[in-house]
């Protein structure tokens, strides 16, 4: 017999919201380990020494889960008296204030244990106490009694154990199903190290970019025995920055907001105005317990250090939990006249890298912690502050009446508008283009945790490599900066001084050499390292040989004054799965025929899979599905083409101003041709009014490239010697000097018009010819007067 029983009738507002609630087994699970942590954190609050752990525990696989299989969450907080399970259990009712806590414990235990399962048993004890005091709460039978109490047990227990646990038997069906699945134990950990992200990282003292600025509670959670890593963002440091109209745009910023005080419900969670000067009650309950209380907007937002398609965003956290993993909200510009939601960014490409976390403690989410309330003031405020009311992209900020968006959101979104290789957007790259697609495998490295790329150097080294290749640096050039100090040296005593030949001495030192030990294999390799420079995309890069399926790491050097044993222009070292590669810088097919180093390595590798790794197919068909992996070697038109739009328009960006100052002047210097193309492309936006664009000066927002050619020959001592273009014209005394550096502009500005509109017939070496003009033509355009 029991030795008495809870009466957990629930309370009437529940009813509404407990029927038909579909809820995935990763979010029951969750809802859950809210109220674990929430014990714990109070625990905390009360005692900082308190130590507790949480832990899940449940079967999965083909064949291993049945509908009397258990699932547990078990916590070591300090446990529940009979009283505080009576509240804690009751449906809708909670001994949690709806502020200060991950959410409420009736509500989302209720909710969460009856989707997984019929039977559910809660057993507690407090340090001090004897036994464990155990509730069962068995639907089918409390149907068939037409009873909501439950009985409660108790068993025996240490004195020292304390804690409490939720066991959930008699599963679902669909649950049984899915708990079935292999893959369910990994994507489980994934979710809940995205949904705990902050409470669960644990980053001081790491290598970890951006660590003093994300932060962390460090709280352990367990998995099946394993814990539940945390979701890290993968950011540059905040001592990175760059340059944007004469400000130094650091790579992460921190957000902090104070707002004004208001009076929150203690009971349902409602915010009340914040001009109200008192409050006594609830309006929306009714219920006494109101409070003021302070309120604030706080986080970080920076540039991760790769783009992507989907992986960028920022992540929305109440109370420390992640309700919105990556949102993009804040990216939309709400146009007021339209009253529609405007995507802003990505800028271009259609891949982004801003990300952040944004503390929002003070507005109230759904029962299901899927979202905030996105209509409420509360959010709009967030809107205002963070991203500001105007649009980010200027041009149409300026069209609509606005000034330039200087909110963290908006300097972070024109100063790394562009993904262009190099110094000026802190992006990695070859001395050609971007590294995309190597910088987005550097990214899952640093998720697989592995040391090297913890830290943004793996990323940094390869924008310096960026603007030494362009530069024209050689190695060995003395450069203190060199990109070389980052490379591994020969070890103390180890190989030679660099041109691997020997110096002409007398019989003296040859017959001290005859005693010296021989240049190990290891040191040699040391030395190669030591006179090269890695090729960025083979910078341990992870390839599957082609019909072998195995997989080896591979490190390319492009060596300079070395002598090989193997082979005159090159060598290779294969141990174990590691390869490297070493390239002299003389080898015929980059010296003499101009091959790219990647092609030239890619071609090596063959004749060594070829040699040792038992292949034995075509060489072309390996070098393809070799490229393939590697990545950033594709070109292709809509690449470049969008490329070429994002650049008009920082191009347009820089004549707003002079336009500005006399737009009857700059609209009759164009020809007949460029007027027709700007007015085209400013009536494709249907509410823009054209006499007012041209009175205004706003249709600068809308010139085509034939326009600014027009503009460079009309008004080159407006346009160029920094007006536009840095292209320097007016100092030049004499005339054939002006006439030259006016024709490099017009023609850069001319493959600008070609590429606009480039199309898949265009071939590869057209292509690329015109990628190069674009960041020749990038490197002229002035960067505008500070904000």
């Amino acid at each position: 017999m029991p030795d008495e029983t809870l009466d957990l009738t629930p309370h009437p507002r529940i009813l509404e919201v407990i029927a038909d609630v579909d809820m995935k087994v990763p979010e029951c699970l969750a809802e859950l380990v809210d109220n674990s942590l929430d014990e714990i954190a109070e625990a905390q609050r009360e005692d900082p020494g308190f130590e507790g752990r949480v832990e899940i525990v449940f079967p999965y696989g083909s064949g291993k889960v049945n509908r009397d299989s258990e699932i547990s969450v078990i916590d070591t907080g300090r446990g529940m008296s009979v009283g505080q399970m009576r509240s804690a259990l009751r449906a809708g009712s909670s001994g949690n204030s709806r502020f200060g806590a991950l959410g409420l414990f009736g509500m989302g235990f209720n909710v969460a244990t009856a989707r997984l399962g019929t039977l559910t048993k809660v057993r507690t004890g407090r340090a001090g106490d004897d036994h464990w005091t155990i509730a069962e709460i068995d639907i089918r039978a409390m149907e068939s009694r037409d009873t909501f109490s439950v009985p409660i047990y108790t068993e025996p227990k240490q004195v020292s154990e304390h804690g409490t646990s939720i066991t959930v038997a008699g599963l679902k069906p669909d649950v049984v199903q899915r708990l079935g699945w292999n893959g369910i134990a990994s994507q489980v950990r994934d979710r809940l190290g995205e949904t705990y992200s902050y409470m669960l990282r644990s980053v001081e003292d790491t290598d970890i970019a951006g660590a003093e600025v994300i932060g962390g509670l460090g709280v352990e959670l367990l998995l099946n025995g394993r814990s539940v890593p945390a979701y890290i963002p993968c950011i540059w440091s905040p001592k990175r920055s760059v340059n944007y109209r004469g400000q130094d745009v650091p790579a992460v910023t921190e957000v902090n907001h104070e707002l004004k005080p208001a009076f929150a419900c203690m009971t349902c969670g409602h915010w009340h105005p914040e001009n109200l000067g008192s409050l006594e009650v609830c309006s929306e309950c009714g219920s006494d317990r109101v409070e003021l209380r302070s309120r604030a907007i706080r986080g970080w937002l920076g540039i991760q250090r790769y783009d992507d398609p989907s992986d960028f965003g920022i992540s929305l956290l109440r109370e420390g939990r992640t309700i919105v993993h990556l949102d993009k909200d804040l990216f939309d510009w709400k146009d007021t006249v339209t009253d529609k939601m405007v995507p802003e960014y990505p800028f271009e490409l259609g891949r982004g890298r801003i990300v952040g976390e944004l503390h929002l403690d003070h507005i109230e989410v759904n029962y299901r912690k899927k979202d905030f309330g996105r209509d409420t003031i509360a959010w709009r405020t967030v809107r205002e502050k963070v991203r500001g009311e105007g649009p980010l992209q200027e041009q149409r900020a300026k069209s609509a009446g606005y000034g330039p968006n200087t909110t963290e959101l908006g300097m972070l979104a024109h100063a790394y508008r562009r993904y262009d290789p190099g110094y000026r957007y802190l992006v990695p790259g070859n001395g050609a283009q971007a590294l995309s697609d190597q910088a987005r495998k550097w990214g899952e490295y640093f998720r697989e945790g592995r040391a090297d790329y913890q830290s943004d150097e793996m990323w940094w080294k390869n924008v310096v490599a960026h603007e030494e290749a362009k530069a024209g640096l050689t190695d060995g050039d003395g450069d203190d900066d060199s990109i070389d100090d980052l490379l591994p040296t020969s070890p103390a005593g180890g190989g030679a001084a660099g041109d691997g030949t020997e110096s002409a001495g007398s019989e003296e030192d040859d017959a001290d050499a005859e005693n010296d030990i021989a240049e190990t294999s290891f040191e040699r390799r040391a030395r190669y390292r030591a006179s090269g420079r890695v090729v960025p995309q083979l910078d341990g890069t992870e390839i599957v040989v082609p019909g072998k399926g195995r997989t080896i790491m591979i490190t390319a050097f492009i060596t300079s004054g070395v002598e090989f044993i193997q082979d005159r222009f090159s060598e290779v070292s294969l141990e174990a799965n590691e390869l490297e590669l070493f390239i002299d810088d003389k080898h015929p097919l980059l010296d003499v025929f101009g091959w790219n180093r990647v092609d030239v390595a890619v071609m090596l590798l063959h004749d060594t899979a070829d040699r040792y790794l038992g292949y034995d197919g075509p060489a072309g068909q390996f070098v393809e599905q070799v490229l393939e992996q590697i990545g950033d070697r594709r070109i292709d038109a809509a690449t470049v083409r969008q490329s070429a739009e994002g650049l008009l328009d920082e191009i347009r960006e820089a004549v707003v101003p002079l336009v500005a100052d006399d737009p009857v002047g700059y609209w009759k210097s164009l020809s007949p041709n460029a007027k027709t193309q700007t007015q085209k492309a400013a009536a494709a936006e249907a509410d823009r009014d054209w006499n007012e664009l041209e009175a205004s000066g706003g249709y600068a927002a809308y010139l085509s490239p034939r326009a600014f050619e027009d503009l460079a020959v009309e008004l080159p001592e407006k346009v160029l010697d920094g007006g536009v273009f840095t292209t320097t014209y007016g100092s030049w005394q004499d005339e054939s000097i002006r006439e030259a550096k006016l024709s490099h502009l017009t023609s850069l500005i001319r493959d600008l018009e070609r590429t606009v509109s480039a199309t898949d017939r265009m071939s590869s070496r057209e292509l690329i010819r015109l990628s190069i003009g674009l960041e020749s033509l990038s490197a002229l355009v002035v960067q505008g007067a500070s904000l």
